[in-house]
């Protein structure tokens, strides 16, 4: 039994490091759209700036820059995971991928959890190019308080929208009106995701705080500035992350089997 146990282990383990090297390939195979992205990051700078001071708003404190920086990664993290990696599922149902690789390897939750490492990797990149954008066009060099909490700031972060595009989705592939879905999540998870620093005003504050899933995106701008921006201990902070993750991730599992069961048994993809 301890054998075969190890079997299963080492061939689970293959055939994620497998989905983790396929989903790399894939993402680096496209040099010029890595090149466009860091390209055209100081364009939207410059006109978040033209935008300012039309608003009468002449210069920015480091500080407040280092702030727009964790922001907008953020937001950038938000639209690579959603619209990036969440399409991609959706694509890959209307494609066919999905019911062949359901129908012959029979595993498509290791293939989600491959893929997602791979893309959290490549989302490292959209990090450096706003960093060289700031830079470039700020002259702003990153300052991290807190490094370590930062990278598992990054870390939790990726794992919660992971699994929240795994299950927008499957939504949407089995709604048939999935405008609904979508625009939910286009409109509700900026305000709800902690994307908006508290700072931006109390009722802001208050969303961060008695969000479940805006804690990793909270914890990612304390870790990096170095204050806190909710009036509650950053081990409760990461407390309440890890807890909301490990409910995402059942539920993520559990949408997954009724997918798949609804493939193999009914021949037919969909949650119900």
């Amino acid at each position: 039994m301890q054998i075969s146990r190890r079997t299963l282990g080492k061939r689970a383990f293959d055939e994620l490091a497998t989905e983790v090297w396929r989903g790399l390939l894939l993402l680096f195979s496209r040099p010029l759209t890595i090149l466009i992205n860091i390209l055209t990051a100081p364009l939207w700078l410059v006109f978040f700036i033209l935008t300012l001071r039309g608003f009468g708003v002449e210069s920015l404190s480091n500080q407040v820059l280092q702030l727009f920086l964790w922001s907008a990664y953020a937001f950038t993290l938000y639209s690579s995971w959603l619209w990036g990696f969440g399409h991609g599922i959706i694509e890959e149902s209307g494609e066919g991928v999905l019911e062949s690789l359901m129908s012959i390897k029979g595993d498509l939750l290791n293939h989600i959890l491959g893929w997602g490492i791979a893309y959290s990797i490549y989302t490292l990149l959209d990090l450096a190019a706003l960093a060289l954008s700031f830079y470039l066009v700020f002259g702003l060099v990153i300052k991290v308080s807190n490094p370590a909490l930062l990278v598992l700031s990054i870390v939790l972060a990726s794992l919660e929208l992971l699994f929240i595009s795994s299950i927008y989705a499957m939504l949407v592939i089995r709604l048939r009106s999935s405008w609904v879905i979508t625009d939910i999540v286009q409109f509700l998870m900026p305000l709800l995701g902690g994307l908006i620093p508290s700072e931006a005003g109390k009722y802001v504050m208050l969303i961060n705080e008695y969000s479940p899933i805006a804690y990793p995106f909270v914890l990612m701008r304390e870790s990096a500035l170095g204050y806190p921006e909710l009036p509650m201990p950053i081990p409760y902070q990461l407390i309440i992350s890890l807890v909301t993750i490990t409910t995402l991730s059942v539920v993520t599992a559990l949408i997954i089997k009724i997918f798949d069961r609804r493939l193999r048994y009914e021949g037919k993809l969909g949650l119900a």
